[in-house]
C-alpha cells in the first residue's frame, strides 16, 4: 500500500470525526441559536430527537438483520401508552411511569417478534403493518385503557431532584443525551459477537443455521432490542406531546418513521436524525410555502430516492465519488488497470534461466 493511500485512509476517519463533532456542537448549541425557543425547541428539536430514535430502531433491524419492520412506531406508541396510563389512570410518579413504559413497549416488541420473525421479505413487512393497525383499532375503541379517541392527558413533566424537566432546555438536553446513548448502544451491540452473528444471518441464514445458530431466536432477540430503542423514543415523545392518543399509532405516523429512515439513510444509524430534521421542518414550514404541503413532502421524498439513494448520510460519499470521476484516473489506477505485459520471449528466457539454476544445484 502506498504512502498516499495510507494518508487518505487516515484522513477519512478524522474528517468523519470532525463532521460529527460539528453536528454535536450544533445540537448542543441549538436552543441558544434560535430566535423563538418555545417554538423551535419542542416542535423542531425535541420532535426530531424522538423521531430519530424510533427510526434508528428501524434502521438497526434493516442494516444488521435485513428485516424492514413497520411496527416500530406502534411499539413506541405502546410504550407511550404505558407511561401515560401510569400517570393519568394510576396517578403514579414519573419515575415509575418511565420504566413501566419501557417494559411494556419492549414486551410488546417481543410478542410481535414471536409472530413476525417466522416470515420474511414482503410478508414480514405486511404482518408488522397489520399488527400496527390492530393496535390502532384497539387504542381507538378501548375506553378503559386508552380513553379511546380522547387519549390520555395531561401527561406533565415533573422535576426530579435537581433535574428540572419542566424547563424546555433541560428536557431537550436530557433527550439529546439519551438519543446519543441509544446510538452508542446500537453501535456497541452491532460490534459484539451477537451483532456479528446477526450480520451473518442477514447474509446467509441457511449457512448460519447449518453452523448451529438458531436463526429465529437471534431475530427475536434483535427485534426485542430494537423495540427497547423504539420504546425510548416513545417515552421522549409522550412527555414532549404531554398526551398520547391513537394518532401516534396510526398509519401516517408509521409512514413518517419510514420517510425519516429513507431520507436520512436506511443504512445509517446517525442519518436518521438528518431525516427527522427535514421532516419536522417540512411539517412546520411547508404550509407557509404552499397549500399542498403534503405534495411538497412527497416531492422531497422522491427527490431523495432519485438523487441520493443512500439518503442524506450518503451524500458525502456520492460527492467524493463524483469528484474522483471528474478528476480522472491517477497514475496508480492506470497501472492497476493496465499492468505491464511480459513478452513471450522474455518469459521463455526466465524459465530457461530458472531451469539452468535448478540443474546446477542438483549437480552439486
Amino acid at each position: 500500500m502506498s504512502t498516499d493511500q495510507t494518508t487518505s485512509m487516515r484522513r477519512k476517519p478524522r474528517l468523519g470525526a470532525v463532521l460529527w463533532l460539528a453536528f454535536l456542537i450544533f445540537a448542543f448549541a441549538f436552543p441558544y441559536l434560535v430566535d423563538r425557543p418555545k417554538f423551535w425547541i419542542p416542535n423542531i428539536g425535541i420532535k426530531s430527537i424522538w423521531l430519530g430514535v424510533v427510526a434508528m430502531s428501524l434502521v438497526f433491524l434493516n442494516r444488521y438483520v435485513g428485516l424492514l419492520s413497520l411496527a416500530q412506531m406502534t411499539i413506541a406508541g405502546i410504550s407511550a401508552y404505558g407511561a401515560g396510563f401510569v400517570i393519568v389512570k394510576m396517578d403514579g410518579p414519573i419515575m415509575m411511569a418511565i420504566p413501566i413504559g419501557l417494559l411494556v413497549g419492549t414486551l410488546a416488541g417481543f410478542l410481535i417478534a414471536l409472530v413476525a420473525v417466522r416470515t420474511k421479505a414482503i410478508y414480514f413487512l405486511m404482518i408488522t403493518l397489520a399488527i400496527g393497525q390492530v393496535v390502532y383499532s384497539f387504542a381507538s375503541q378501548s375506553i378503559e385503557v386508552t380513553n379511546a379517541r380522547r387519549g390520555l392527558a395531561p401527561i406533565k413533566r415533573e422535576d426530579v431532584g435537581f433535574m428540572h424537566f419542566t424547563e424546555l432546555h433541560i428536557f431537550y438536553y436530557v433527550a439529546l443525551i439519551v438519543a446519543i446513548g441509544c446510538y452508542v448502544l446500537c453501535r456497541y451491540i452491532a460490534a459484539t459477537s451477537f451483532g456479528l452473528a446477526l450480520q451473518g444471518i442477514k447474509d446467509s441464514p441457511e449457512r448460519m443455521s447449518a453452523l448451529g445458530y438458531n436463526v429465529n431466536r437471534y431475530r427475536i432477540a434483535a427485534m426485542t432490542f430494537s423495540s427497547f430503542i423504539a420504546s425510548v423514543g416513545g417515552i421522549i415523545m409522550v412527555f414532549d406531546r404531554a398526551q398520547v392518543d391513537p394518532d401516534v399509532v396510526a398509519l401516517p405516523a408509521t409512514l413518517d418513521i419510514l420517510i425519516v429512515a429513507v431520507v436520512g439513510g436506511i443504512g445509517s444509524l446517525s442519518g436518521v436524525f438528518f431525516g427527522a430534521l427535514v421532516l419536522t421542518l417540512l411539517d412546520n414550514f411547508s404550509q407557509n410555502l404552499t397549500e399542498r404541503y403534503m405534495t411538497l413532502t412527497g416531492l422531497v421524498f422522491i427527490a431523495v430516492l432519485l438523487f441520493a439513494p443512500a439518503g442524506l448520510a450518503g451524500i458525502g460519499k456520492q460527492l467524493s465519488a463524483l469528484f474522483a470521476r471528474l478528476k480522472g484516473p491517477t497514475i496508480q489506477d492506470a497501472a492497476e488497470a493496465d499492468p505491464p505485459q511480459t513478452s513471450p520471449a522474455a518469459t521463455a528466457e526466465d524459465a530457461q534461466e530458472t531451469q539452468d539454476e535448478l540443474s546446477k544445484g542438483s549437480q552439486r
